[in-house]
């Protein structure tokens, strides 16, 4: 069983050194704590220390934004974009319109995905090979929820997951919860759940980690 090391400073050593090759590991937590750093940081761990090319797929924040963001962590997105270390996918069909504008401002090469779940699997499937990527990161598949039926998101989002454990990537997975006891239907079908928290003790707000579940590793199972 090979393992995909993070680089996360503190997360291999919860997982026995790193996800298992191959599987779909869902992040997951409340606004501000820290998903899309959290999987950005993967890919950029990948690339750097690596040499392991990446996809970020973007599905509510426009990749400027994002390689804007990122900027203040010394990771220069761009640079890997050029390197052919990283892949962007712009797949937000509600801002498309207004994103078209900023792709003259935005370097490297951004590809505007479709809207079906389909197409957006298939974009997925070109770019990882265009670059011989080896990790994945999907920012976020909270988006893809939105429909009265959710019999209908259950089936779509296992048909995803099933269909990026056969990309020969170790894929992670955003998503947002409304509540610190929530517990969203893509927790049950990934091979890994991640939880960042964020508390406030004193008036100050403080985050933390902690390893829901791992299938195949032995993980630490107390918050950190």
């Amino acid at each position: 069983m090979g393992k995909v090391k993070t680089a996360i400073p503190g997360l291999d050593e919860l997982i026995e050194g790193g996800y298992v090759e191959y599987d779909v590991i869902l992040v997951t937590g409340g606004p501000g704590s820290g998903k899309t750093t959290f999987g950005v940081q993967y890919l950029v761990e990948g690339a750097r220390t690596f040499n392991e090319p990446g996809v970020l797929v973007c599905m509510e924040e426009t990749p400027s934004r994002i390689i804007r963001d990122m900027w203040r962590f010394g990771w220069e997105l761009e640079k890997l974009i050029s390197q052919k270390k990283l892949k962007i996918i712009y797949a937000n069909p509600f801002t498309y319109t207004r994103f078209v504008k900023t792709l003259q401002d935005t370097p490297g090469n951004v590809i505007a995905a479709r809207k079906n779940i389909g197409d957006l699997f298939e974009q997925i499937q070109i770019e990882v090979e265009s670059i011989q990527a080896k990790r994945i990161f999907i920012d976020s598949i909270t988006s893809l929820k939105i429909s009265p039926d959710q019999s209908e998101v259950r089936h779509m989002i296992s048909e995803f997951i099933k269909n990026l454990e056969f990309l020969d990537c170790t894929t992670v997975l955003s998503s947002e919860i409304q509540g610190e006891q929530s517990f969203n239907v893509e927790e049950y079908l990934c091979s890994g759940v991640i939880r960042l928290h964020v508390f406030r003790v004193e008036g100050n707000r403080v985050k933390a980690i902690e390893i829901l579940k791992m299938r195949g590793v032995k993980h630490d199972e107390t918050l950190h």
